[in-house]
């Protein structure tokens, strides 16, 4: 992708792109496997047990033999609330990241942040840590809507902006997020900065895979 690409928007996600959470997510984790007596993970497992929602989230660190809907509810249950405990603690924004969204806005681009996590708590994250960022939407995982990568949010996102969606890149960190964009027909650029790493986002199909979010305001 060149710096001649025409684009009017870019959707972030937020965790592992604009946030770094990874941490704060195993740390709470952690604590509600130990609250029910399951073996916790070190915090590098979690880069791949993350992207698809706290729910898949809960499955996926459970012991293999405990995999089944009671214990797999009770853990989501105690997993929500030790995150909510721990919330915006740890976590922080990339280093750049203000800076590169800074200079978005200033060659008027319309941003949006498309989320797995819980629409509360994107809300609540993205005010606490990107102040003042005029995003046009901010969206996390909504009861009655699919996840990523489903295509559902980012093309109402798209319809809420007055796009068509082939003029939005969207930017993300995993294979979800670059599934989400070729299923929304946007152009999906990888945040190798993030959770997963360039081989994945390659794979999955990124256009361009980037190193740091200073390298975004290079796509302006």
């Amino acid at each position: 992708m060149s710096k001649s690409l025409e684009f009017s928007a870019v959707i972030f996600d937020l965790d592992g792109t604009l946030l770094y959470t990874l941490e704060e997510i195993a740390v709470a984790t952690n604590s509600a496997l130990a609250r029910l007596g399951y073996p916790e993970h070190p915090v590098s497992a979690y880069s791949h047990f993350v992207g698809n929602g706290a729910k898949t989230l809960a499955l996926r660190v459970l012991p293999e033999d405990k995999q089944c809907e009671e214990e797999h509810e009770a853990l989501y249950s105690v997993l929500i609330e030790e995150y909510g405990r721990l919330l915006n603690t740890i976590a922080r924004p990339y280093e750049g990241v203000m800076e590169m969204l800074a200079a978005f806005v200033a060659a008027d681009k319309l941003l949006a942040v498309l989320s797995n996590k819980p629409d509360e708590l994107t809300k609540v994250a993205v005010k606490k840590f990107l102040p003042g960022v005029d995003f046009a939407v901010v969206q996390g995982g909504l009861s009655d809507v699919p996840l990523k990568p489903a295509p559902d949010s980012a093309i109402g996102i798209a319809a809420t902006m007055k796009l068509e969606p082939e003029q939005i890149i969207f930017v993300g960190d995993s294979d979800v997020d670059m599934q989400t964009a070729h299923n929304a027909g946007m152009i999906p650029v990888g945040a190798a900065w993030g959770f997963r790493g360039a081989e994945e986002l390659t794979a999955a199909g990124a256009k361009v895979v980037l190193d740091a979010p200073a390298d975004l305001q290079s796509l302006l």
